[in-house]
């Protein structure tokens, strides 16, 4: 006998109902939701270390720059660095803003060559650009100062509530070498003086560090610069032959006269990236304008340059060193909360001029010591 089996297909044949649908369909979307929170997180984290990172190498590698060139200034020249001394290491004066004494009578400045006197005057002659005096706006300030400079001079870039600074710097090549552009600069060398080969001293290199914007598109991109320039103080027969160095080297700037000096006051080369405030103060000691303790007052004080020019010159004490203050910014912003607008740099609050743009920051300060700095107060 046949036997036939009939299958209920309505029976086995079962499907999701809706509220298990809309369970899985939430469970689904909370790992998926927990997965993107941990990505996000991930992304910070690499971002914010990125950034950090960047920031270390600068701090590291960048910036002591400023610091070895500064620790040569005055090297060759002045033994003590003040407004009214020729040859000073840190470049206050000119002669378009020499300073004067209480009788109103104009003293020495910082560009002077000790070395050619004028015959009419019995003063030393001038060092200048193209034959007038270095421009005010190419020498050292602080960011309290009024900016007056165009184009490549002092303007006093920054992108917070306070003006940055510049400082300008000079001393002599102790040997071939080169200025902070990488062009080459000439040390001791034999030339001609009066039909006599004599040995000279090293060309002086003048430099300044400044903030400017590579890109006059992008003015809140900002980098800190040193522009480099030099001149030679001697009088010798033929001024051509002081630029020929040994023959594997190029040949250096020629000059045609002494007391001239060359490529100064263009842009100059980018140093570092990233530099949203740079600003300096002069460092002193033994001020007499403080009182005097038993042991003698070797207590230190800061100056901003405006203060310092105007101090009576029966009391302004030699400058022995510089502090320097930068706040340098990540290359990328980050995927964070709102960063810091408000920062202290050389015991002065700044502000960030916008709104907080998420990226990172961080605050270099340093005290260079200058040379002789033992000397400049005897």
């Amino acid at each position: 006998m046949k036997m036939s089996y009939r299958h209920d297909y309505n029976k086995s044949q079962q499907a999701f109902t809706l509220i298990e649908l809309m369970v899985s369909l939430i469970l689904g979307l909370l790992v998926s939701a927990a997965v993107m929170q941990v990505y996000i997180i991930n992304i910070k984290t690499a971002g914010i270390q990125a950034s950090a990172s960047e920031l270390v190498e600068d701090a590291t590698f960048n910036v002591p720059v400023i610091e070895k060139k500064v620790r040569l200034a005055s090297l060759g020249l002045a033994n003590k660095v003040k407004d009214d001394q020729p040859g000073a290491g840190i470049v206050l004066t000119s002669a378009n803003n020499a300073i004067e004494d209480g009788d109103g009578y104009k003293q020495l400045d910082n560009l002077k060559n000790r070395e050619d006197v004028d015959p009419d005057t019995n003063l030393p002659k001038d060092i200048t650009i193209g034959g007038d005096s270095v421009a005010v706006s190419l020498l050292t300030h602080t960011g309290n100062q009024t900016s007056s400079g165009t184009n490549n001079e002092w303007t006093g870039a920054s992108n917070f509530d306070s003006k940055s600074g510049q400082l300008t710097i000079q001393y002599r090549a102790p040997q071939n070498m080169y200025d902070c552009e990488g062009k080459l600069v000439l040390g001791p060398r034999r030339v001609e003086v009066g039909g006599v080969l004599e040995a000279i001293d090293g060309q002086v290199i003048i430099e300044r560090f400044y903030l400017r914007a590579p890109d006059a598109a992008k003015p809140t991109e900002l980098s800190l610069y040193c522009d480099a320039g030099k001149y030679i103080t001697e009088i010798m027969d033929d001024y051509a032959d002081q630029s020929l160095p040994d023959k594997e080297l190029p040949t250096s700037v020629e000059f045609t006269a002494n007391n001239i000096i060359k490529d100064f006051g263009d842009a100059g080369a980018e140093i570092i990236t990233n530099v949203d405030y740079f600003d300096i103060l002069l460092t002193t000691m033994k001020d007499k304008a403080l009182p005097t303790t038993a042991d003698g007052d070797n207590t230190l004080r800061y100056y901003t340059v405006e203060d310092y020019l105007a101090l009576d010159l029966d009391i302004k004490p030699a400058i022995v060193g510089i502090k320097y203050g930068l706040i340098l910014r990540s290359e990328n912003a980050v995927l964070t909360s709102a960063s810091p607008t408000e920062f202290t740099v050389l015991g002065k609050k700044l502000n960030l001029k916008t709104a907080s743009d998420n990226y990172i920051r961080t605050v270099v300060e340093s005290d260079i010591t200058l040379r002789n700095a033992s000397y400049q107060n005897k």
